[in-house]
């Protein structure tokens, strides 16, 4: 199959290429970068310049392509965020999705995958979930354009498009930049435990994330007008998994900050997200593909993923 990636040479998207030409698929990847064409032109992908925002040059580049993943985003890595920093996400979640869309129902694509993500369920109060869960009606505001991304999807399913919605957890990899922002925070002692730090969070190692979009391509025919969580299987409370974090760091245990100063030290709307409550299965997914995840807990993730950070860091303090 030849499938279409927008955010190719992303995080996630750098692993589902090489997993998909692995194997055997062809793969055209959305590069608007010279060093990000030649990060695919090396992988045996091959880049083709374009812009989310450009419909008929989307349809263009995507024309001879049997399957379309819509992979981008634009998540700010800053520490305290306002609606701005949000505004590409958002317009990438809804115009870019609304293009992307339309160009696979225009080009006959066989499979359109979305990214989306576990944050929706909102705060449950730490009880479990599944896909057949509602979502709430009402969204924080940095996930409302997450909820229209899905709508958008589900509409053009029921106008005859193939497609299947993965909301994946929390990604962490030592080279995604949340993950290394956290790490050199908890080393120095300044990432902090909001409030009693007791509500759960779910964590996807995302090798385990790229893993679980090959096979959806792999076993598309089951997957179609499919949502799925794509998690590991065990969420964990937030100050038992900063704790660990800290432990691996060899690093003093996280202090606690109360509610009120995290949303005036990050934003409302950022910590209202974080401190949902809420423990996703996986269970659908895996019966649907036999997916496993390498990294079944945070714990084997992490402790790998604090490895490779390390060592990453010292070969660049070396070369300094």
């Amino acid at each position: 199959m030849k499938v279409f990636i927008a955010g190719a040479t992303g995080v996630l998207g750098r692993r589902v290429v090489k997993k998909l030409i692995a194997d055997g698929h062809e793969v055209v990847g959305l590069s608007r970068s010279s060093q990000n064409r030649d990060w695919l032109s090396q992988r045996g992908a091959i880049p083709r310049p374009g812009s989310l925002f450009d419909l008929e040059e989307l349809c263009r580049v995507s024309a001879d392509c049997q399957a379309t993943l819509h992979l981008a985003t634009a998540m700010p890595t800053k520490t305290r965020t306002t609606a701005k920093d949000w505004a590409l996400n958002d317009r990438i979640r809804r115009e870019g999705t609304q293009n992307l869309v339309t160009a696979a129902q225009r080009n006959n694509h066989e499979f359109y995958v979305q990214q989306s993500i576990t944050l929706l369920y909102g705060d449950r109060g730490g009880d479990w979930v599944d896909e057949s869960t509602p979502l709430p009606d009402q969204q924080v505001d940095i996930l409302r354009s997450a909820a229209d991304m899905e709508d958008i999807v589900r509409q053009a399913e029921n106008e005859g498009l193939p497609a299947t919605i993965l909301r994946f957890a929390t990604f962490y990899s030592h080279d995604a930049a949340h993950t290394q922002a956290m790490f050199g925070a908890v080393k120095k002692g300044f990432f902090p435990v909001i409030g009693d730090g007791d509500m759960y969070w779910n964590l996807i190692h995302v090798h385990d994330a790229a893993t679980a979009v090959a096979l959806a391509v792999e076993k598309r025919h089951a997957c179609l007008k499919q949502t799925f969580n794509i998690c590991d299987d065990e969420p964990v409370l937030s100050n038992t998994y900063l704790d660990y974090v800290a432990a691996r760091l060899e690093a003093r245990s996280p202090f606690h900050i109360p509610r009120w100063l995290a949303r005036l030290m990050v934003g409302g709307s950022l910590v209202d997200a974080l401190l949902a409550s809420v423990r996703c299965h996986n269970a659908r997914f895996k019966e649907m593909t036999g997916w496993e995840p390498e990294y079944p807990t945070y714990r084997e993730g992490i402790a790998a993923e604090v490895d490779k950070w390390q060592a990453m860091t010292r070969t660049r303090q070396v070369k300094r």
